[in-house]
This record gives structure tokens, sequence and C-alpha cells, in this order.
């Protein structure tokens, strides 16, 4: 696959390499150190910039819980300013400095992704050929036809092989990152090769495996010698657990030291680094491969890398992604192309971005989880700065704009567009249920509630609340919670792609399918009697899932758990049956796709998801209730045979249901979910004919932390299972809201010129 501006990236590169060996007009200015750090060092033009951003960077720090955090920005072959802030260890008192090492996470992906491209520069690996041939013992069970188009490398490394995201059991335990090719025996494909974007740490973990057989080198050991070593990174290493040394900086959640935890997937998210490390990576990248006039890095292996790999696949939308990175146009200010990643771990964060037109790069470590509020727009503000050669005024609310509001749009003389679909929608916000009501627009989460409203084009988001309206300043009151601020910033769209009807939302980075339909289908009956408690049978102690249900929640079949390490909150995903053995977790994307069987194990069912083996220990209200409403059912059949007026509605047809649900049941099993008279069923019938009808639209949300749904929204590691966090829902089954009738106008908006940016996870 070689695209008409392959040979322009190459070229690109090399002029970058030679703006940097021009002789200059002037003496370039050494790099000086700054006074009480030995090892930090800046150029006398970004002075300035630093200037401004310091203050700025210690506060953020103390607003945002992040006790340390380094630093490094790089022009060409030039450090131009490398610094630490903070404490690498409060407890000790030890500062953060340029050396200081943090767990980077998913930054291992673009390194591995350097380690393949190298061994298919020697003959050893062909990224085009399927995993299977490649890598001996590779078996994954699939719904989907694997001889037409098997799992390859590429796929693999571009997060397009439609394996599963994540296998929680044994995620953060000692087991060697070899044992995944075992343990995918038994799971299933989440979606077909090449179908959507589906991050995967999984792929990266069979990566490491291969470069392990080609090489006969430990993965790590390879990394160290044929990368680390060459390029001079004294800090960096690939590590199952930290070197608890004076250079490693202690990880933190929420303010308060956390114990770091062993990481399996190695390859996906292993990697130790510093800030200085980093600039030197940075360099040789930008210098097509050179450092300190050695040729480390082959320029074709870089070339390679920023290849975008996925402009044919309808459902990515605007997503651009290479081999281990994330590619961008135009997102940061005064630049062209972007290339990036992120990393997201438990207690750290990371941001790294390269600017190959500008010869610019940053990176932004810090030992705090999900910090990426502050790590990403500091890693921007940087780049867009240091493009300038007097820096413009930095705003002073650069790492809180993302909990602001997006400004009041300008009130259209006419309504716009009503609200594009009805139904139910499995999100990265949890369960979106969009329901016939009343002349008004609202939605309801965690007790509080919004209204919301049309935007051209079809888009629909939150209304102005009434404080801008009246414009007495009065907006810490009015906006409600953080998790509601960030809501409001939000603008959605249903659209078909690919013959689905997907939910999308408007992002900075331009447009991203957050959603899918779930399609009108009645719980089948043995999936009923299995709602209740599961006990997992083969925990990890240092990770604990627990409090694992099957449940109802508005009439759809839901997973829940708790991942007490990650959040207190309760994660709830609605369900799809497939077949009576299986389910896969409804919608598009990361953790999604993903099966959830019930499979025999030493004479007894389980219920298997993730790499978990679970059993039953209790029947749910719901599953005592059935066999009630099976005799309803029954009840009211017979009254339906004699001619009574109280037959049950029957569920209308639903275009989007899969071909192969049609085998899942038998007719006898049918007629009984049919009949069954618990109400959930019968309102959602309901619902859907008012909707046909014409009534307005109001939509009810069902999430319990959006904030964590936001930040997953554009990231990979952004849930490091915390994706899961994405999907976090609540206890409660939806209520029907409340409508407050007022008078209202439509407004206009163009999100694209909406100038504050939004809470976000990193692209891991």
């Amino acid at each position: 696959m070689t695209p008409p501006g392959r040979p322009a990236l190459l070229l690109l590169l090399a002029v970058s390499a030679m703006a940097a060996a021009e002789p200059q007009s002037e003496p370039t200015p050494a790099p000086v150190p700054i006074q009480g750090e030995t090892e930090a060092l800046i150029v006398e033009e970004m002075d300035p910039l630093r200037e401004a951003l310091a203050p700025l960077i210690r506060a953020a720090q103390s607003d945002y819980h992040i006790p340390g955090l380094s630093l490094a920005l790089v022009r060409h072959d030039r450090i131009l300013w490398l610094e630490g802030f903070g404490l690498a260890d409060p407890e000790q008192q030890r500062p953060a400095q340029a050396q200081t090492r943090y767990r980077a996470s998913s930054l291992a992906k673009p390194i591995t992704a350097l380690l393949v491209l190298a061994q298919q520069a020697q003959g050893t690996i062909d990224i085009d050929q399927p995993v299977g041939s490649a890598l001996p013992g590779f078996r994954l069970q699939s719904r989907f036809d694997q001889t037409a188009q098997p799992i390859t490398l590429r796929q693999l490394l571009s997060h397009h092989s439609g394996l599963p995201s994540d296998l929680n059991k044994g995620l953060w335990t000692d087991e060697p990152f070899t044992q995944v090719r075992e343990r995918l025996r038994d799971e299933y494909a989440a979606f077909p090769p090449n179908l959507i974007f589906n991050y995967s740490n999984l792929g990266y973990s069979l990566l490491g495996h291969l470069l392990q057989v080609v090489t006969q080198t430990p993965f790590a050991a390879h990394a160290q010698q044929t990368l680390f070593e060459p390029l001079g990174l004294a800090h960096t290493r690939f590590a199952a657990q930290p070197t608890f040394d004076d250079a490693l900086a202690m990880g933190h959640r929420n303010g308060d030291r956390f114990a770091p935890l062993p990481l399996r997937d190695l390859p996906a998210q292993g990697l130790e680094t510093s800030a200085a490390d980093m600039a030197r990576l940075s360099i040789a990248l930008l210098c097509a491969g050179e450092l300190k006039g050695r040729q480390v890095i082959e320029p074709s292996l870089i070339e390679a890398m920023i290849e975008p790999q996925n402009a044919d696949i309808a459902l990515d939308l605007g997503l651009s992604v290479g081999l281990g990175v994330f590619l961008e146009e135009q997102s940061i200010p005064g630049a062209t192309r972007v290339v990036r990643h992120s990393g997201n771990s438990l207690g750290y964060t990371a941001e790294w971005v390269l600017l190959p037109e500008q010869g610019l790069g940053v990176v932004v470590l810090a030992n705090a989880g999900h910090a990426e509020r502050v790590v990403k727009p500091l890693a921007e503000a940087i780049l867009s700065n240091a493009m300038k050669l007097e820096p413009e005024p930095i705003p002073a609310d650069l790492f809180i704009a993302a909990a602001k509001t997006p400004p009041t749009p300008t009130a259209a003389t006419e309504p716009t567009e009503r609200l594009p679909a009805e139904g139910h929608f499995a999100t990265d916000l949890g369960l979106i249920a969009i329901q016939p009501q009343q002349d008004s627009l609202c939605a309801c989460m965690t007790g509080e509630q919004l209204d919301l409203m049309p935007y051209p084009q079809g888009w629909i988001g939150a209304a102005p609340p009434a404080s801008d309206q009246r414009g007495d300043g009065s907006e810490s009151q009015s906006l409600g919670s953080a998790s509601l601020r960030v809501l409001r910033e939000l603008r959605l769209q249903t659209r078909r792609i690919e013959g689905r009807e997907v939910m999308i939302a408007d992002t900075p980075q331009g447009e991203r399918i957050i959603g899918e339909k779930v399609p009108q289908e009645p719980v089948p009956r043995a999936w009923r009697e299995r709602l209740g408690s599961w006990r997992i049978l083969n925990p990890d102690p240092g990770f604990p899932v627990t409090d694992l249900k099957l449940k109802l929640t508005d009439g759809k079949l839901c997973l829940s758990y708790r991942m007490p390490v990650l959040s207190p909150d309760r994660i709830q995903v609605p369900l799809r049956t497939v077949t009576n053995e299986r389910a896969i977790l409804l919608g598009l994307g990361r953790t999604r796709g993903d099966s959830v069987q019930m499979v025999d194990h030493e004479g007894q069912t389980r219920l298997r998801w993730s790499g978990y083996l679970a059993e039953p220990v209790g029947r749910s209200d719901e599953t005592a209730a059935l066999s009630a409403g099976v005799a309803l059912g029954h009840e009211l059949s017979r009254l339906h045979l004699t001619g009574s007026r109280a037959a049950p509605i029957q569920p209308p047809p639903d275009p989007i249901i899969d071909r192969q649900i049609a085998t899942r049941a038998d007719e006898e099993q049918r007629h009984q979910h049919d009949q069954i008279g618990c109400g959930e069923l019968n309102a959602i019938v309901q619902d859907h004919q008012a909707a046909v009808l014409g009534q307005p639209l109001v939509i009810a949300m069902l999430a319990q932390d959006v904030l964590g749904a936001i930040q997953a929204l554009n990231s990979a590691d952004g849930a490091l299972v915390g994706e899961q966090r994405a999907a976090a829902l609540g206890d409660r089954q939806p209520a029907v809201l409340p409508v407050h009738r007022r008078h209202r106008h439509d407004h206009g908006h163009d999100q694209r010129h909406r100038d504050q940016p939004h809470a976000e996870a990193n692209h891991q």
C-alpha cells in the first residue's frame, strides 16, 4: 500500500535533517542551566515561554494533584527546553528532573512498531503476512469469516485487527505477555479485520511475542540492544515492574501515593523513560534517523511509521492512524501534520507530539494518573508558541478551559432540525435512550437534569444554561457537576454508515463514532434465568474485579461489575445476545464486541468474560420474577386466543437486527419471550410507536461517570480499563423525566469555532 504522498514524507524528513545541519547566520545560543536545576536546560529564545508557563504549570499541579512533571522541547537536532517541576517522590522530597524516570504506558507502542519495522527491513518479518503464519500457535475464535480476510501484522500495528481490546484477567500481574497467545484461544474476535479502529493492547503483546521468536532474544533485551543503547537512552527500558531507585517518579492517583502493580502487556504498555531520553528519540525521528552525526534509525522505517493506514475505513470517519502512532492535520494552531501518542497508566500520564514539517517535538511526563487535562494542553501550548519567535500571551485558564462551556450559540429566527433518531444507543457515555415525550428536550444523569436542543445539520446538544442567557455571571451555580459541565460541550448526531446506525460526537480532533443503536429485541429466557450475581473463580489479587452481575437496565441485558482499584463506581455495559450461550458487549470501539460466554467447566455452567471464569451465587429480583412473568405471559396468550382485548403488544421489527440472531432460539422459546408480561418490553414498544406518530423526542442519558467517559472518548489507554469507565452506568433503573415547559428558541452554532478544549484522555 503506497499512497501518492509517500515519497514526500521521506523528503520532508530529509529537509528537516538538512535544515538542522545548515550553518546559522548567527551563532546558535548554547543551552544554559536554570538556577536551582542542574539538569534543566533552556535556550535564551525560550525564556519568555517558560516565564509565562511555569507559574501555570505549578498552579495546575496543585489543582489537579500532580506531584511531579518533566518536559522536553526539541527543534531539529537541538534541545530548546528540558526541565522538571515539582516532586518525583513527595515522601522523600526528591525533585522531578529531566532524567527522572516515569512509567510512560502506551508510549511503548511506537517503540514496538519501530522494532517490528526494523525486522521487516531485515527480511525476517512481513507485516502483510497473516498473524497465524508469522506466529505459530496463534488461534482466535470468531463469528466472522476468517478465511476471507485473515488478521495481518499490519492490522495489529494499526489497531484494525478486530482483536479484543484487553484481557482483564492477568493484565496487572507478573504473568508473561507471551501467555496472551494461549489465552486468546478461548476468546472471540470483537470485529472483523479492517471494519473499524479498535485499540488493542493484545495486538501489541502478540507483536512483542513475534519479535522474541524471530530474534531469539527476550523482547526487553532486544529493544535495549537494537534501539535504546544506539540512541543513548540510558534511562529507558521495558519493565514489568519498575526499579525502585532515586531516578523513579512514584505514581499517584487522586493525590495519594499509588504502589505500582506488575504489568503483563509489556510491548503495549511497559515503557519507562525520562524527558531527556524522549528528547533524544524525538531528535532522531525528526532528523531522518540521525543523531549526533550517526544513522541510528533507517529513514524508511520512519516513513512507514507515519504513513496513513486507514483512509478507506468508513467507520473511522476522520480518525487517521499510522503504524504505532496517531496522525492529525492542523489540530495544533500553526501546525500542519501532527504525529502523536499518549500514555495513561495507573499513577502516570504521558503525552508525546512531533510536528515533522516544523521539526518540533515535545514530551510531557507526569507521576499522576488521568492527568491528561494538564499534560495534553501543556504539550500543545508549548508547540504552538515555539513556532513563533515572540510567543503569544498564555491564557490563564490553559488547564481549566476544558471544564468550561462553549460560547452561547447565536439564536436562529426559525427552528432548525429535530433530533434525528429514537431508540437506545450503546455509547461511550453508557446507555442512551431517546424516547417520545412532551414538547421539551431534557436529559437525566445521576439525578441531574439538562435541557437538550437541536443544532444545524442534525446535531443535538445542551441548551445554553440560564446564567448565560441572563448574563448575570452566575455560571458556577448553574452548570451543575463537573460531569454535567463536560457533557454540555458535546454535540451528537446519528447517521447510518456501512449499514449501521451510529451515534457521532464532534470533538476537537474531528467527528468520532461513540456508539451504535441497540436493536429492539426481547431478552431470551435462557439469559433471564442467569440474571443475578456471579463470583469470579480466578481473581487477580492486586487488581480485583468485584460485584459481577447480569442484570436488566431499561429492559436491556447488561454486564455490571466494579474495579475498585480504578474507581468505586459500578461499570455497566449493555449486551446483545447472539446465541443462548454467547452475548457481545454492544457498540463500536474499545472493549466493545467482546464476548460473554456460558461454558462448561468441570461439569458446571460458568460465565467466561475477558479471561475470567465466574459461578452464579444468587438470583436477582428479575430472575425471581421471571416465573411469574412467564405465567402471566401464558395467561395473556390464552386471553388473546379467546378474543380478549388484553392481548400483549408484539415488538416491531428492527431493520438493523443481525442476521446471525435468526438462529438463536427455537420457536417455542421465542413465543415465550414475546408473551412475557414484564413491563419493560411493552414500554419500549409503546415508545417506538409514539415516535412513529411524530411526537417530540426526549433523550434520557443513563451514565454515572461522564467525565471518565469523555476522557476515554479519544483515548486508547484512557481507560486503561478506564476505557471501561467510559461505559460506567448507575445502578438505578431510568425514570421518566419530568417535562419542564418553557419558551425557547432554537439556536445555531458552528462546532468548529468552539475555542475551549475538551478534557480528553490520551490516544494511547
